[in-house]
């Protein structure tokens, strides 16, 4: 197939929460595109659809929390499709160049395909959280914890890692990803104009 029939976002996601392991070996069979069309092409679009989607949500569904401890919407929309995108890179060139030394290969093609598909279910449990709770945060997080179980999966089956390397290469992977972006996120949080709420709650924000 071509990169943009094969890479559909609204067909991966799909078929990545219905049937996941046979989404990532039909993925991991065929040619990566370059790693920038996957990003513009797959996980950009998703992201931005979760990111929307969940601001809308936010306005329409009373959170029980008091206004000034909610961010502005556009202003947190924007820190949270950059911060979003600083983990997809920081995880996929993290992927890339520890895979050398995990006796894989650095493959920045397939890290980021990897790590796109991954991080599927992540971003559809940002939507879920924000219906209300427990149900909304209760589901959010089980997407999220399913999201790294995919991630695995998308690192084994798609980057190729040899037997006895692979849980070390997705722990040093989603430790120097959560790094970058928790570096990166704290700072966009407080240049952006309305992402930060007059009155923080925990971390609830930068998540």
């Amino acid at each position: 197939m071509t990169f943009p029939a094969r890479l559909n976002p609204l067909r991966v996601t799909f078929r990545v929460i219905v049937n996941p392991l046979a989404a990532v070996r039909e993925i991991g069979q065929s040619e990566a595109p370059p790693w920038w069309q996957t990003f513009l092409g797959l996980a950009l679009p998703v992201l931005l659809v979760s990111v929307i989607a969940s601001q809308w949500l936010y306005q329409v569904i009373p959170t029980g929390l008091p206004p000034e401890a909610m961010p502005v919407a556009w202003g947190f929309g924007i820190y949270s499709v950059l911060a979003m995108s600083i983990g997809v890179l920081g995880l996929t060139w993290s992927a890339h160049y520890l895979g050398e030394l995990f006796q894989g290969r650095g493959d920045a093609d397939r890290a980021m395909l990897a790590v796109s598909v991954g991080l599927l279910p992540a971003w559809v449990g940002k939507v879920a959280a924000a219906f209300p709770w427990p149900w909304g945060n209760g589901i959010g997080l089980l997407l999220i914890l399913y999201s790294l179980w995919l991630l695995y999966w998308s690192l084994r089956g798609i980057l190729g890692l040899r037997r006895g390397n692979r849980i070390g290469l997705f722990v040093a992977t989603v430790f120097c990803g959560a790094f970058i972006t928790l570096i990166f996120g704290w700072a966009l949080m407080d240049l952006i104009p309305g992402a930060t709420p007059e009155i923080r709650i925990g971390t609830t924000w930068l998540i």
